[in-house]
């Protein structure tokens, strides 16, 4: 009796579905470039070049990952999952955590923590094999947000920047919450504008220093430069931005709306319907949230942690860089309805109900698309007979559309043949190079002339991959 008045409905419910939301991620195989990720099994004798500056980024998060799942290949993809898993956990309790701090009642900070737990928003992150980085750039943020406004004097400033600079090196954008924490203390009353500006220079001076540090490090190019022409474009922008925004607010089925092969405008809607009065009955229902300065520095931050990602590039992952940040708006917002939170109940509960549906399709379309890639590798082990050393993949692009992680065409699913190391323990083929070609009723014919060029140029085998199958050329 006494656990159930101390433990919020909305907690309880995050405790019973945790465990669940585990289970779901472990079935979800490695699709696209999780199979070339730095946390993939990393077996390059020369490991340690893999924690400098790795072309445009720097993460020695996920090459330390990369080492150990190296040691084991078995490790790989569940490790990964589980410790994506431990992250988001730890970012929701931290949810609770900060909003108890900042001094949201019960109701308010269940409702941050719930909406932070279930929103959609968390699906690309926590669904994707290569989630390591976002996941724990989020977690070591809120953990500085957390230092700055719980610990004084020296031990605060310890605390935060070692918090941030984890997060930096988890992923580089999460270098913006080196100014993030005094925005919030001063929108709560914590500190005044003079100490912002303080504090606010401070955490620009650590961002100079990261960046004095990372430009005079050597880095491997990766030659990764095709899509940087596609992240300037005004259309990327606008379209990442309509991303952030509606996986950050709203439990819509955006895999119906915007899948053609999905696409189910009536489930649609109704998601969007049955979640958007939650949002409405926030920002609508008490105007005076308007005139506080709390909710503006609020919204301040959410930009400022979301800003790298906004000028560069965001993609469905991205978007979770400022869930936090937003669940703790959400709360503050709630806590406003200090007296008439009946109806803020009735549509955070539909909320709920759409989260949780959009968040099961989701899940279940990552799942199903994530499979034949494993099928493929198994069926290019069986076909190829026996190991070889060096492989030439040719890929003929699927026409099915993909969409974000979820939806996934069966060539990526396969991965550039990558997937095949998985089952062959890493041991075989000692080398794979690969190319792709565009589908056209001809595709097949040009893949098979090129295989013969490629056999002619020493390479022991050729594996085509098309349509979710795979021919092999000895």
């Amino acid at each position: 009796m006494r656990l159930r008045r101390s433990v919020h409905p909305y907690l309880v419910l995050i405790l019973i579905a945790a465990p669940f939301l585990l289970w779901a991620m472990l079935l979800i195989m490695p699709t696209f470039d999780d199979w070339t990720t730095l946390s993939s099994p990393n077996h390059d004798p020369h490991f340690m070049q893999y924690f400098l500056p790795f072309g445009p980024t720097w993460r020695p998060g996920d090459a330390l990952f990369g080492y150990i799942n190296g040691l084991n290949y078995k490790l790989f993809p569940a490790l990964n999952h589980v410790m994506i898993w431990l992250a988001h956990l730890g970012s929701t309790f931290l949810v609770w955590l900060i909003s108890r701090q900042l001094g949201f009642n019960r109701t308010s900070r269940s409702i941050a923590t719930a909406f932070f737990f279930f929103s959609p928003c968390m699906l690309g992150t926590t669904l994707s094999v290569d989630g390591l980085n976002q996941s724990y750039c989020h977690l070591w943020g809120m953990m500085a947000l957390w230092a700055y406004l719980c610990k004084q004097g020296r031990l605060r400033w310890v605390l935060c920047a070692a918090f941030v600079l984890l997060s930096t090196f988890a992923k580089d954008n999460g270098l913006a919450w080196a100014v993030a924490p005094p925005v919030v203390a001063w929108g709560f009353g914590r500190i005044d504008k003079r100490t912002l500006a303080k504090h606010f220079a401070y955490g620009l001076a650590l961002a100079a220093a990261y960046g004095a540090v990372r430009l005079s490090f050597p880095y491997v190019d990766t030659g990764a430069h095709e899509h940087e022409q596609e992240f300037r474009s005004l259309a990327s922008k606008l379209s990442g931005t309509a991303k952030w925004v509606g996986y950050t607010w709203l439990a819509t089925d955006y895999i119906a709306l915007l899948h053609k092969p999905s696409r189910n405008l009536l489930v649609a809607f109704a998601t969007f319907a049955v979640s958007v009065p939650f949002i409405l009955t926030l920002f609508l229902s008490h105007r005076q949230v308007w005139k506080s300065r709390t909710t503006y520095a609020l919204l301040a931050c959410l930009f400022i942690v979301a800003s790298p990602n906004l000028l560069i590039a965001m993609s469905v992952m991205n978007a979770y860089s400022s869930l936090g940040i937003a669940a703790l708006l959400v709360g503050w917002m709630a806590n406003q309805f200090s007296k008439s939170t009946r109806w803020l109940n009735i549509t955070f509960i539909l909320y709920l109900v759409s989260a949780l549906f959009v968040d099961a399709h989701h899940w279940y379309m990552a799942w199903q698309t994530s499979l034949p890639g494993m099928e493929m590798a198994a069926e290019t082990v069986r076909k190829t007979g026996k190991p070889v050393r060096k492989v030439y993949c040719i890929i003929i692009r699927d026409t099915y559309p993909k969409y974000s992680s979820f939806c996934v065409p069966y060539d990526e699913a396969y991965g550039w043949g990558h997937s095949v190391w998985q089952i062959t323990g890493y041991t075989w083929p000692e080398s794979i190079k690969d190319t792709t070609l565009a589908p056209s009723p001809t595709a097949l014919a040009e893949a098979r002339i090129l295989a013969l060029r490629m056999r002619q140029k020493g390479f022991d085998c050729v594996w085509i991959a098309n349509k979710g199958h795979v021919e092999i050329m000895k």
